[in-house]
């Protein structure tokens, strides 16, 4: 199993995305409380610890909490948006204090697009100078890429960008939106995805990073639209190895345990023979309600390939 700890260090940015799905509160995790909750990941047998949301890289004791945590023999990561790793000294820090690895959030291989959907002038050309950096550095890079209405198109053409530019990049990880706590202004409304629009373009990416022998995971997607890739759905894996994530908020939600990653699903799922392996969508009837649904006919060899795949 791969036990995962989240902790949110802050709650403040230098990107407005709009479908940012914890957005600001100016609220800020104590070196003192980091202290804390390291001693209790490393008590209870976890091995990796994430520094996110939002946006990690903006905590002065961001590269403390790193050698600490590496001094606890936790493997260390950081989900960012990149704009201050485009300054090279600071990335330098944070490979000096033994950082493994950066995920860098790119929404589009477009510069308009990326732009528009963070609502910050210049953050894809400082993220490209960034993901420049991390490498140079040393720090392992992995691409995480928000699915949405301005990228739903070109998902394909974004991934083969970053593999042209980056080769050394061998992991891409797709996000389905999380609504809950987005904006709720009129364009951030609009960039929820079309599921039938964006398949295509989803498969072209996934099929060129098979056949470049590179990984990659897809997450909150329903597995009627990932069909022949149901072993990469987060929420699949996780069923199937029955893990766990911890992750600690700076709101009201402070820490949750995450162990049951089903959501409320619709009449024609229990049709599907995927169902008991996939995890359909989350806030179905809030935000997803338009989306439709495939059921498969899948044999139980194949099902037990799947877990078997996934297992190994």
């Amino acid at each position: 199993m791969a036990n995962l700890w989240y902790i949110q260090v802050n709650r403040h940015c230098n990107n407005a995305c709009h479908f940012c799905s914890n957005p600001n509160n100016w609220q800020n995790i104590s070196y003192e409380k980091w202290i804390e909750l390291i001693d209790e990941f490393v008590k209870n047998n976890y091995a990796w610890v994430i520094f996110t949301w939002w946006e990690p890289t903006l905590s002065p004791d961001l590269t403390r909490w790193i050698k600490y945590a590496k001094q606890k023999w936790l493997w260390c990561r950081i989900i960012s948006n990149g704009m201050m790793c485009a300054n090279y000294s600071y990335t330098k820090r944070l490979a000096d204090s033994w950082l493994e690895l950066a995920h860098f959030s790119i929404y589009s291989c477009y510069e308009k697009v990326h732009d528009f959907l963070t609502d910050t002038p210049w953050s894809w050309l400082k993220l490209i100078k960034s993901i420049t950096n991390a490498l140079k550095c040393g720090i392992r890079v992995q691409i995480n890429t928000v699915i949405n209405h301005y990228n739903e198109e070109h998902l394909d053409k974004t991934t083969q960008f970053i593999v042209k530019h980056f080769p050394q990049i061998k992991h891409f990880v797709w996000n389905n939106l999380d609504p809950e706590m987005m904006r709720k202004t009129d364009i951030a409304l609009t960039t929820l995805p079309d599921f039938d629009n964006f398949k295509s373009s989803l498969n072209k990416a996934i099929t060129f990073l098979e056949a470049t022998n590179r990984s990659f995971r897809v997450e909150k997607m329903p597995l009627c639209y990932i069909r022949w890739y149901e072993w990469a759905s987060t929420e699949t894996r996780k069923i199937i190895k029955n893990e766990e994530r911890i992750i600690y908020f700076l709101d009201f939600r402070e820490q949750i345990r995450e162990t049951d990653f089903y959501h409320e699903k619709l009449s024609e799922c229990e049709k599907c023979d995927l169902n008991t392996i996939c995890s359909w969508i989350y806030e179905h009837k809030k935000f997803f309600d338009y989306v439709k649904v495939y059921p498969q006919k899948v044999s139980k060899e194949e099902i037990e390939k799947i877990i078997l795949k996934v297992k190994s």
